[in-house]
C-alpha cells in the first residue's frame, strides 16, 4: 500500500497495483526493482530468525500468467491462444530502461514482444535472480528453501517467464495439474521426467498433483 510503485505494469500500460489481472489478489511485485529485492530478502530473513521455522518455501515467484492453462479459459470467458497485453508483463519504466540498456530497444518498441527471445530472457533472469538471492539468505542461516512452480520447465518458461531449472534450491514442487492442462493421467509421468532431465540432479521434484481431476482409484 504504501509502494504501489514497486508494482509489476503490463504492455497495456496498467499497474498490477490498480488493475489487478483475473482476480482481485493477483497484485505483483516487479521483480527488476531493487527495493522490491531488498524487501522479499528482509522477509525472508525475518521468517527464518523465527522460533520453529525450519525453512522457506516460495509461491507465485513468476510473472503473472501471460497464458492461462487452457481449461481455464472458459471459465474467464477468455481466448488466449495468443499473449494479449493486459496480461503481459512486466513494462514498468524500470524494466523498459534495463533491457533498453542491454540490448539497445525499448521492449515497448518491438513488434512481437511475444516473439523476442531476448525480451523473453531478460524476464527469465529477472526472476532468477530474485530467487537466488533468497536461496543465499536461506543457505547463509543454514535453512532449505522450496518452491512451487509450474509443471514443466518448458511450459513454466513459456506462459509465467518462469526458468526454474536455474534456481538454486533444495527442491521444487511443480504443479502438475493434468486436467488444467487437458491431458490424460500419463502426462504427469510425462511432466515429472522432464523436470529430472533438465535438472540433472541438481535438486529433487516433488511431484504436485491436483486430486479433484482424477476420475477413478
Amino acid at each position: 500500500e504504501n509502494h504501489p510503485d514497486w508494482y509489476a505494469v503490463s504492455r497495456k500500460g496498467l499497474s498490477c497495483a490498480t488493475h489487478p489481472p483475473y482476480v482481485g489478489y493477483y497484485r505483483w511485485l516487479c521483480p527488476s526493482k531493487p527495493e522490491v529485492q531488498e524487501y522479499l530478502k528482509n522477509q525472508v530473513k525475518q521468517i527464518l530468525e523465527t522460533e520453529n521455522v525450519d525453512g522457506i518455501h516460495l509461491d507465485y515467484i513468476r510473472f503473472c500468467d501471460v497464458i492461462l492453462p487452457v481449461n481455464l479459459w472458459k471459465g474467464y470467458k477468455i481466448d488466449q491462444s495468443r499473449e494479449l497485453p493486459e496480461y503481459d508483463f512486466c513494462y514498468c519504466e524500470t524494466c523498459r530502461s534495463k533491457y533498453k540498456a542491454e540490448y539497445g530497444i525499448d521492449p515497448l518498441d518491438l513488434e512481437f514482444p511475444d516473439q523476442s527471445p531476448s525480451w523473453r530472457k531478460f524476464r527469465y533472469e529477472r526472476i532468477n535472480s530474485v530467487v537466488n538471492q533468497l536461496a543465499e539468505v536461506g543457505h547463509a542461516k543454514k535453512k532449505p528453501i522450496t518452491a512451487a512452480v509450474f509443471p514443466t520447465p518448458e511450459i513454466a518458461r513459456r506462459i509465467v517467464r518462469q526458468d526454474w531449472t536455474n534456481w538454486n534450491l533444495d527442491g521444487v514442487c511443480p504443479m502438475i495439474y493434468h486436467g488444467f492442462y487437458r491431458e490424460q493421467v500419463k502426462w504427469i509421468g510425462d511432466a515429472v521426467e522432464e523436470g529430472i532431465h533438465f535438472l540433472n540432479g541438481r535438486f529433487p521434484i516433488y511431484a504436485g498433483l491436483y486430486l479433484p481431476d482424477f476420475k477413478s482409484d
